[in-house]
């Protein structure tokens, strides 16, 4: 066996994701694995200094992972990469460049070869045949590679048993602060036309008992967040539902899972398994993309619209799950008014966090077969989002990217959640609202700032005072409900209502009794009030802010208070726990 050294190198999106890709080529190595070694980086990093590392890794190959987030930047390195180690092999894999490998080969003759497709047994066979000496490059299904001048593509892998795939993780002491990405599935059974899982139709599904075993060492691990992969994860219900029984059974009180799910293909037993969970065990991400009935059918996806309202005010109503929705404009037959018109719609849903993306057109998919018939316009460079189609123009996908921007900022970020609520009876809809926003933002030079979290408060402070029939007194309530709801504030901005000395007297007497006869939350108790002041929040409002928030509804109160306790967050939004205040303190 030879003495070489193989690198797979990552780059990700950011410092908390990670690479499943990577983990499961070495952990599926074989004899090999131990001279696999693996290097993570993300973008952000400079180029310079990954291009270092590599090079001191000494290794005589490397392989990287490609996607639409970093083809480019594993281009630029490799490109300089082989200059200064030109014996050095370097292999590619992953969907970026699967799909038109010998093109690929071809435009960058610095690349060696590309494993396409699924990769384990296929790199696997690659280090028997460079490390240990075995059979040809020939040989190896599912590779396209250099002979000399040539460039030769083999026959594709088959299909892998997932079953008898070795568990990717060994140990998670580099994983720390970081999410881990876990399949129990490959392929997917729809056919949805933008996604490039469409193109293999069968689904492979782990055996619940191999599945169980490794949940239970994340479980024991206790790690923050497991997320599954799996395209469409309750595609099989009984699959779905087992995993879920498992997981409330072991649930171990700290590890979030992740799954992307069809909300309409839920079924009450689901939900009466799901809205008996601890908050924030599990969270669900749901692709609607659309809710025009023509785009729908051009997408070829199969969606009850109806049956996902009902079953999203079922989640909803449990209170325990944080559901995120997804929209994607500059699909077929969607102009702007339509697209308007399905934002609103799934707006109407209340998702914990509603995701505008854009259409990528992706090699190998078929929406990338129809772009001429659709007239689809877009980027050169990944990640090839899209700039018009016949039924939008560019001018009217900068406008969706302001729109984007306003509902990341002031929706999906959980800091403004009554005041958004509260504006929303000022506008036809939630879109007008968040488009007008945006408006405000490009005529005040304010997308071209950095701001920070206080200074995003005091821009909408300075926009929604200026909405005609506002009541400023009522905003400076939900704005402040919103502020104190993130964090204790200690110097608040100007809209803040300044509370008198003899309010905060009553607020210290309040706290002083309230430690004597043990009624604080838990963590606060003997406690001197003078650190109580400065660590719970008390102020008074007239409206009832939770019922604003929920249904939109104002419902005016004479005066309540409420207290914001900071140690004991919502595990959906990381809000405070906010507690009603007794007759012990009224202003």
């Amino acid at each position: 066996m030879a003495n070489k050294k193989v690198v797979l190198a990552a780059v990700n999106a950011r410092y908390i994701h990670s690479n499943l890709a990577v983990y499961s080529l070495k952990a599926n190595a074989g004899e090999y694995a131990p001279q696999v070694i693996l290097c993570e980086y993300t973008i952000n990093h400079r180029r310079e200094e990954i291009l270092a590392d590599l090079y001191e890794q000494k290794a005589d190959i490397i392989g990287f992972s490609c996607y639409l987030w970093n083809v480019e930047y594993v281009i630029s390195i490799a490109r300089d990469l082989k200059k200064i180690c030109p014996g050095l092999e370097i292999v590619v894999g992953g969907p970026e460049v699967s799909y038109h490998p010998e093109q690929f080969l071809s435009e960058y003759n610095f690349f060696d070869m590309v494993i396409v497709g699924e990769g384990e047994q296929t790199f696997s066979e690659f280090l028997d045949y460079a490390i240990g000496g075995n059979g040809s490059l020939a040989d190896i299904c599912g590779i396209v590679y250099r002979d000399g001048d040539k460039v030769r593509r083999n026959a594709p892998a088959e299909g892998i048993n997932i079953e008898k795939l070795i568990f990717p993780y060994e140990d998670l002491s580099n994983m720390e602060n970081r999410i881990i990405y876990y399949e129990s599935m490959r392929g997917c059974p729809f056919l949805c036309s933008y996604c490039l899982s469409s193109i293999e139709k069968s689904v492979r599904i782990k055996s619940l008992e191999k599945t169980f075993r490794e949940i239970d060492f994340f479980l024991r691990a206790k790690v923050p967040q497991v997320k599954f992969v799996d395209r469409t994860f309750n595609c099989n219900h009984e699959h779905a539902y087992e995993v879920w029984k498992y997981l409330k059974e072991h649930d171990n009180g700290v590890t979030n899972f992740h799954f992307e799910i069809a909300g309409d293909l839920l079924k009450e037993e689901d939900f009466q398994l799901l809205g008996s969970m601890r908050p924030g065990l599990v969270q669900f991400e749901i692709g609607v993309q659309s809710t025009n009935p023509d785009t729908i059918r051009a997408i070829r996806r199969v969606m009850d619209l109806d049956r996902l309202r009902h079953n999203m005010r079922k989640i909803k109503a449990a209170h325990n799950i944080h559901v995120h929705l997804d929209l994607i404009a500059g699909l077929p037959y969607e102009d702007f008014s339509s697209f308007r018109q399905s934002f609103n719609d799934v707006y109407k849903m209340k998702p914990d966090q509603l995701q505008l993306g854009f259409l990528k057109v992706l090699d190998g998919s078929y929406m990338n077969e129809k772009k001429e018939e659709y007239g689809v316009v877009y980027s050169t460079l990944p990640p090839y989002e899209v700039y018009a189609t016949n039924w939008i123009s560019y001018e009217d996908v900068r406008e969706l990217k302001q729109v984007e921007e306003m509902v990341e900022v002031y929706y999906n970020s959980f800091q403004f959640t009554a005041t958004i609520a509260y504006m929303e009876h000022f506008f036809p809809s939630a879109f007008e609202l968040f488009q007008d926003l945006g408006h405000y933002y490009k005529e005040n030079n304010l997308f071209e700032r950095k701001h920070s979290r206080i200074s995003r408060y005091e821009i909408l402070w300075e926009y929604a005072s200026g909405i005609r029939e506002i009541d400023t007194g009522l905003l400076r309530e939900t704005m402040t409900y919103d502020l104190f709801s993130r964090d204790y504030v200690k110097n608040p901005p100007a809209f803040v209502r300044q509370k008198g000395e003899d309010e905060k007297d009553k607020i210290r007497h309040f706290l002083h009794q309230a430690s004597e006869q043990g009624t604080l939350p838990e963590g606060y108790r003997n406690l001197a009030v003078k650190q109580l002041y400065h660590m719970l929040y008390v102020d008074t409002f007239s409206v009832d802010m939770k019922l604003l928030i929920d249904t939109g509804e104002i419902t005016k109160k004479s005066s309540y208070a409420l207290m914001f306790d900071y140690r004991h967050r919502s595990p959906l939004d990381h809000s405070a726990n906010i507690l009603p205040v007794s007759g012990e303190y009224l202003p």
